[in-house]
């Protein structure tokens, strides 16, 4: 016995080539109040409802777990209610009257997605989300169910999600629909006019007219990073010499991504050869990485904090570094922002390669102040994203270059390696108040 549905949804005009697209890829390139997040839930509900496969499952994913749930839930459950039989608000899911799910994810939690299969995928705001998320985490759950995928945003300069872009215009197989509010006549002229009046003009060419060539507001590495594509310094042709050694430089993340740099000191500049981020990996991890590349090391540059104890080894990761024989020293503790003036005036002697360093050269382009909604502008402390771990190792490279020095390296040597000795929470504390200098209380 069929049972009728009816959906409380009216496309747009301007989505309707969307809807009845037929490729398996798409990009939208949505001005801000376009629309696209609506269309976009309603497309994949379509999918969900009207699909032939058994157990079918699809995602929403926004860069933040909470912006999935802000943005995308109330519509999923708005529109869809007459298809869905069960909503479960503790995992953001909907199960429809076929079978079907639907599932809001964060890209700030990746392993929430790995080992699941998916049909249809939709991943809102792509350029805030790491680069790897679709390689590495998104793409393989779609393989054996030749599941689709939607990428939408806003430009935020020429990052991954710009890649997307031209993808999507220039290949076979993808669909492209890019809405500018000066030709979508979704927003009023006289609107648009006092948004423009409002909006500094690349801002108004970013939000509204969908620029990917507009300045990118609170980055810290953009412009330079755009000067040094355009002089020929980012290409896949910067290679390891084996005539010169290599040196590392780590951000250890304990609680999220660890990266690394990889570079060389050359006659002419600095040659940055490879770069690595990882998550949740134990310290050997990194040790087999780094033993398996085919450099030959000359120093391996550690974070200041990497000298605290932790409880499931009772030693620090810098002894366990001086244990595995590698050539460490500990990049001296410098205030954020002169790391990062550092950095600023090392980019332009730096070269990259291209393809090795992808990932961490989007994670400098996408590297930016954090917005104060409060004051309406920029804070001076940097913005905590995926962008940040690249951004971090790359600041320990800047501090302990020669041109930007001026500060002695703590020798590691001088540190007693200390082995199975068991930490407690007593110990953990006293070691904190030895590096920091302030005693803390419970």
């Amino acid at each position: 016995m069929s049972r009728e549905l009816t959906i409380d949804y009216v496309p747009r005009t301007q989505f309707i080539p969307f809807h009845q697209r037929s490729q398996r890829w798409a990009c939208l390139v949505v001005h801000r109040r376009g629309g696209k997040t609506v269309a976009c839930v309603n497309d994949v509900g379509a999918h969900a409802i009207y699909t032939q496969k058994q157990q079918a499952r699809y995602a929403y994913i926004a860069p933040f777990y909470r912006q999935a749930k802000d943005v995308a839930w109330n519509y999923l459950k708005f529109f869809l209610k007459p298809a869905i039989v069960r909503a479960r608000e503790s995992e953001l899911r909907v199960e429809l009257i076929n079978g079907s799910w639907i599932t809001l994810y964060g890209a700030d939690n990746p392993d929430s997605l790995r080992g699941i299969y998916l049909d249809g995928v939709v991943l809102d705001e792509f350029g805030d989300s790491r680069p790897s998320l679709w390689g590495q985490v998104i793409l393989p759950t779609l393989v054996d169910r030749e599941g689709w995928a939607v990428f939408i945003g806003t430009p935020k300069g020429k990052n991954h999600f710009w890649k997307i872009y031209n993808r999507s215009r220039n290949e076979p197989g993808w669909f492209n629909l890019t809405l500018r509010a000066s030709q979508s006549g979704i927003i009023k002229p006289d609107e648009l006019a006092e948004l423009r009046a409002q909006m500094d003009e690349d801002e108004y060419l970013q939000e509204m007219e969908c620029s990917f060539e507009a300045a990118v507001k609170g980055t810290y590495y953009t412009d330079l990073l755009n000067t040094l594509e355009a002089k020929g310094q980012i290409s896949e042709d910067i290679r390891y010499d084996p005539a010169h050694p290599v040196y590392v430089s780590f951000d250890l993340g304990y609680s999220d991504s660890t990266a690394a740099w990889f570079w060389q000191l050359r006659p002419d500049g600095i040659a940055m050869i490879d770069y690595m981020e990882e998550n949740g990996k134990p310290l050997q991890f990194y040790f087999n990485m780094l033993r398996a590349k085919p450099y030959k090391y000359h120093t391996i540059y550690l974070p200041h904090d990497a000298k605290a104890y932790t409880l499931q080894t009772g030693r620090s990761t810098v002894e366990q570094f001086l244990t595995e024989e590698f050539p460490i020293e500990i990049a001296p503790k410098l205030d954020i922002q002169h790391g990062i003036d550092a950095a600023r005036m090392l980019i332009p002697n730096v070269w990259f390669n291209s393809i090795m360093c992808a990932t961490g050269i989007e994670a400098l382009r996408a590297y930016r102040r954090r917005f104060d909604e409060l004051t309406n502008s920029y804070a001076k402390a940097p913005l905590h994203d995926w962008a940040s771990n690249g951004a971090d190792a790359f600041r320990v490279f800047s501090v302990v270059t020669k041109a930007s020095r001026g500060h002695k390296e703590e020798d590691p040597r001088s540190i007693q390696v200390v082995r199975n000795v068991p930490m407690t929470l007593d110990n953990l504390f006293k070691d904190n108040e030895r590096r920091t200098g302030r005693i803390l209380r419970v």
